[in-house]
């Protein structure tokens, strides 16, 4: 049977979730949340598939309302950045397990608040949504380099991410990534970033500097920390995998994909987006394209969704899932280092974080 489950966000982005969630066969919408009830009521009509009858019917604007009147186990959360802090330690408090889509805090105190209300409740799970890591070429990018089959040990790597990333929402309105401090790393390099913690876990060091960019026809305000940055992240075994990236561009010619190399005692890896290349000993021994974002980002929320309701009634996979909240310590470490300019102790961050 499907877990009961409460969709927090009926539009905008939040509109194509409810969509995955309705797709998916391990969750099933029980109510939906939104400040907006009527745009959302309209929203949830133009949803196709096996959409319940009465779902239109059962929007509130309270996690606790919808949890009043209907019995559910799992949140998902869609609603702006901003709003995320007070959202997930609601639900957690309901005793729902929750997802909350990336970056699922603007501020190391909104962090450390969720992981309080985690910690009353260990039994259940907190997972960041990261929809990047779902899909099939990313997982096959994974498996090579976390499997036997691959690369073998990890001795360097390097990420490129490209895109034109438009931040107004509306004619007088702009996303919280525009004047939220730091969140390109959190919002934008987390898309790519998350695959490798997916696959090789934190680094033990960072070092980062952030582009300065004020761009009036992207909605780009100049805060501190929206445009873009750079990266080199160090492991326990001395590998490093560098990072270059920016969403406010001058062109888009890679959209959301990153382009990758890796390198390894046993092989090569390159990826462009899709394509990807396993090499060893000067052949390619494997070149496959798989899908990479599906569109809309549907298919890879469906895909996430799926996983963690598997997560929650077998437990495969959960651990790793709620590893998930690293990728929020990553971003905050390189904030950190953008900030002081100074390498920063990934671990000891992170330690302070769940203090």
């Amino acid at each position: 049977m499907p877990i009961p489950t409460i969709h927090v966000g009926c539009r905008h982005f939040g509109h194509g979730r409810l969509q995955a969630l309705v797709n998916c066969k391990g969750l099933e919408p029980v109510a939906c949340v939104d400040i907006d009830v009527e745009g959302s009521r309209v929203a949830i009509g133009t949803l196709t598939g096996d959409v319940p009858a009465d779902l239109a019917d059962r929007v509130y604007t309270s996690i606790t309302e919808a949890r009043q009147r209907h019995e559910a186990s799992v949140c998902l959360i869609f609603a702006s950045t901003t709003a995320h802090e007070a959202l997930v330690v609601e639900s957690l408090g309901l005793g729902m397990h929750t997802l909350c889509v990336k970056p699922i805090a603007c501020s190391q105190d909104e962090f450390r608040s969720m992981i309080a209300a985690h910690r009353k409740r260990p039994d259940l799970m907190l997972v960041q949504g990261q929809n990047k890591r779902w899909n099939p070429a990313a997982a096959k990018m994974r498996e090579w380099l976390r499997e036997e089959n691959g690369i073998g040990e990890m001795i360097g790597g390097e990420c490129r991410f490209w895109i034109r990333q438009n931040l107004w929402t509306g004619k007088d309105t702009r996303q919280p990534d525009a004047f939220v401090e730091g969140l390109y790393f959190h919002a934008g390099a987390s898309h790519q970033l998350d695959q490798l913690v997916a696959a090789k876990g934190l680094p033990a060091y960072v070092t980062a500097r952030v582009h300065k960019r004020e761009d009036v026809e992207l909605g780009q305000t100049g805060v501190w920390g929206t445009a873009g940055g750079n990266a080199l992240m160090e492991y326990a075994n001395g590998a490093c995998v560098s990072y270059a990236g920016t969403r406010a561009g001058h062109a888009n010619p890679f959209g959301w994909s990153g382009h990758w190399t890796f390198q390894g005692e046993r092989g090569d890896i390159r990826r462009d987006a899709g394509h990807l290349q396993l090499f060893r000993k000067d052949e390619c021994v494997e070149d496959v394209q798989l899908q990479d974002l599906h569109a809309g980002l549907i298919e890879d929320d469906r895909i996430q969704f799926d996983a963690l309701a598997d997560a929650i009634t077998t437990g495969k996979d959960r651990d790793w899932m709620g590893h998930s909240l690293d990728t929020w310590v990553l971003m905050e470490a390189l904030n950190a280092s953008a900030r002081t300019l100074e390498r920063v102790d990934v671990g000891a961050l992170r330690a302070s974080l769940f203090a």
